[in-house]
């Protein structure tokens, strides 16, 4: 196995505790749009974290994503109903084959990534599934639907050593309207991808004879911006999502996690901390201000930009759209030009020269201005 270390781990100031699913933002949302505020999971969660309770009913007040665009909703709704079809246990675990098929780790690496590259990935890369990175509880299960896990349930990932993890490029000339409603558009397209080919390599895995679990938008046990890190994709930005030399932070991501010995890629170092530290271009732009400016801070044991979820989530609630401003501005999240190769190459380099990378993209594209909706979006 490879010994080369991903760059956060220079950031780890402590333990990193298990992140409790209960406790992400959409999961809290989901307390009120799903369970209802006389259920006793609202009741129970709401009574131990009171300073949340009224933000949350707040938010629940306004509008909904995709419904300042009535008549256009349908398209993005249609997309997510066929992930949540897709998101149900029975869809993303399974009884692995009783007979195994052998193959090296090397072998067994180059099988599962081709088979990922044919199933619709863009990206895929393999690395260890640290077990800080596994949801500690269920949280989010739409109210706890058939064929999910209850919410509250323990998740226990300890049998799985391995993680493929695999991005889906955002369709850029949708993410360019961002704010607007065509951005989410391309996040349920690039979602529905990588939960349709999670899902098919999960058990395309276990007829092979191993155990595997697909984790995509519908049903995560996983974290996917790390597990994406490990597995060599690209690093965390200062906006919070997986930067990619390829991509930028145009790209959604899912997770395959499994027993089968495999190969594992080295996490990758394409300096993203330095050039983030001197670029600040999505801080500037983000219209809610939850991109921190400044420098990093420590959170759970690591120091790192962290995101203020709520200033970000309450401004989808106000503008209707999931935005995407911050990947739509990143200098990496640009066409693959050669220019943009070019580019993407020198500014994966320390130095200076990443400063001026960000001045270049200002010059070159100004301040962000929303490109007209297609057509056929009103």
């Amino acid at each position: 196995m490879i010994d080369k270390k991903p760059t956060y781990e220079g950031d780890i100031r402590g333990k990193i505790e298990r992140f409790d699913e209960r406790d992400m933002i959409f999961a809290r949302q989901d307390l009120v749009r799903y369970f209802g505020e006389d259920s006793p999971q609202f009741q129970r969660y709401f009574e131990a974290h009171p300073e949340l309770k009224e933000f949350h009913i707040n938010l629940s007040k306004k509008t909904p994503l995709g419904g300042i665009n009535l008549s256009d909703s349908p398209m993005f709704k249609a997309q997510f109903k066929i992930i949540d079809l897709i998101g149900s246990e029975e869809m993303v675990d399974g009884q692995p084959a009783l007979k195994r098929i052998s193959f090296s780790p090397k072998r067994a690496a180059l099988k599962v990534k081709e088979t990922a590259l044919l199933y619709g990935a863009d990206i895929v890369g393999i690395g260890p599934l640290k077990q800080e990175w596994t949801y500690s509880h269920v949280g989010a299960t739409g109210g706890d639907q058939a064929g999910y896990q209850p919410w509250g349930t323990l998740i226990d990932l300890s049998r799985h050593s391995h993680a493929v993890a695999m991005g889906f490029r955002m369709d850029l000339d949708l993410l360019s309207s961002a704010p607007s409603f065509p951005t989410m558009l391309a996040s349920a397209q690039a979602y529905s991808i990588s939960a349709w080919t999670a899902v098919r390599l999960a058990d395309y895995i276990r007829q092979l004879g191993y155990e595997a679990r697909a984790h995509h938008f519908s049903n995560y046990q996983v974290l996917a911006v790390p597990a994406a890190v490990d597995c060599g994709l690209g690093e965390l930005s200062r906006a919070g999502y997986l930067l990619t030399k390829k991509f930028g932070l145009g790209v959604r991501l899912s997770v395959v996690t499994t027993d089968l010995p495999m190969e594992h890629d080295e996490p990758v170092d394409i300096s993203v901390g330095s050039f983030c530290e001197q670029c600040m271009i999505c801080a500037d732009e983000c219209p809610s201000s939850a991109i921190p400016g400044g420098e990093k801070s420590l959170h759970d044991g690591l120091l790192k930009w962290k995101l203020d979820e709520k200033k970000c989530y309450a401004y989808w609630h106000v503008n209707g759209t999931d935005c995407g401003i911050c990947m739509a501005v990143c200098p990496w999240t640009k066409p693959s030009t050669p220019f943009h190769k070019m580019s993407a190459q020198i500014a994966s380099i320390k130095g200076p020269h990443q400063r001026f990378m960000a001045w270049a993209e200002r010059a070159v594209y100004g301040k962000h201005k929303p490109k007209r909706n297609p057509k056929f979006i009103e």
